[in-house]
């Protein structure tokens, strides 16, 4: 598919998966989310842009943060920034913005933004340096960016097994979106490429285990894997699912279901 066809797959893939995104067993995403925050050390009163909001748990968790300051989400999946909107609602947040944009055609004006997050975004664009720096651009001289993405070994050994067993239903696996951006390395070439200067890039484990081989599917199944599934049809979809929970129930050693998540937090800032 060429590269109008690959965002719409992406996009409709996220709407699908919206309303699940909160599981708990994707608690991932805002445990990361409170990490990525309080790295960035923020003032209160900072204008930041959020690319690839999601439902928020980025852009919700900042807006708490800044009582004289305001969040901006962006996110061309709408199914995901009604998600985000709800929320904002629900805990009477009013500095908080959601729209629908693509990150790599941002039509804000340059030097904007105070600050710029991006959790779990970059992987999926195609060029990852001409998004970035079309992020930067937007940023005032001095302003920071905080980018986050899974290392190499996340959803070891859960999605090995996974992968091993949708091919054997004959459905393509492309190379994984989060590796391109899944060690220190990738991450300080990639902000460096983009004009960022005080690079750093740190680790954190945010595993837990899961109750139960259903949890597991949660995650499957209200993330980006959903484009693999949907690929099956019914009845081969309801025997893969019993398939592999049974030999993801059998990794459970009195513990629950590992979930192995490790989260790499790459920050930089703007020349100036």
């Amino acid at each position: 598919m060429d590269e109008t066809q690959r965002k719409e797959f992406i996009r409709q893939t996220f709407n699908t998966v919206a309303s699940g995104y909160d599981r708990p067993a994707l608690r991932f995403f805002p445990e990361s989310a409170a990490h990525l925050v309080d790295q960035l050390q923020l003032a209160g009163h900072e204008h930041v842009l959020d690319v690839a909001t999601g439902t928020g748990a980025v852009a919700l968790t900042l807006a708490h943060c800044l009582p004289e300051g305001q969040v901006t989400g962006i996110d061309m999946s709408d199914g995901m920034l009604r998600q985000a909107a709800g929320k904002a609602t629900e805990r009477g947040l009013g500095n908080v913005v959601f729209q629908a944009m693509d990150m790599t055609d941002l039509s804000f004006p340059p030097d904007r933004f105070h600050c710029a997050t991006a959790a779990f975004a970059l992987f999926f664009v195609a060029d990852m340096e001409a998004c970035l720096r079309g992020i930067v651009d937007r940023l005032k001289p001095g302003g920071q960016v905080l980018v986050c993405g899974f290392s190499e070994a996340s959803f070891a050994p859960n999605i090995d097994l996974f992968l091993a067993r949708i091919e054997r239903y004959g459905v393509e696996v492309p190379p994984l979106s989060w590796k391109r951006l899944s060690d220190e390395g990738l991450n300080h070439a990639l902000l460096s490429a983009a004009g960022l200067e005080q690079i750093r890039v740190a680790r954190r484990d945010l595993s837990y285990p899961l109750p139960d081989a259903d949890g597991w599917w949660d995650v499957l199944w209200y993330a980006g894997f959903r484009g693999l599934l949907s690929q099956l049809s019914e009845p081969d979809l309801a025997r893969f699912r019993a398939e592999h929970l049974a030999e993801i129930a059998a990794l459970d050693r009195g513990q629950g279901i590992p979930l192995h998540v490790e989260v790499l937090y790459a920050q930089g800032r703007k020349p100036g």
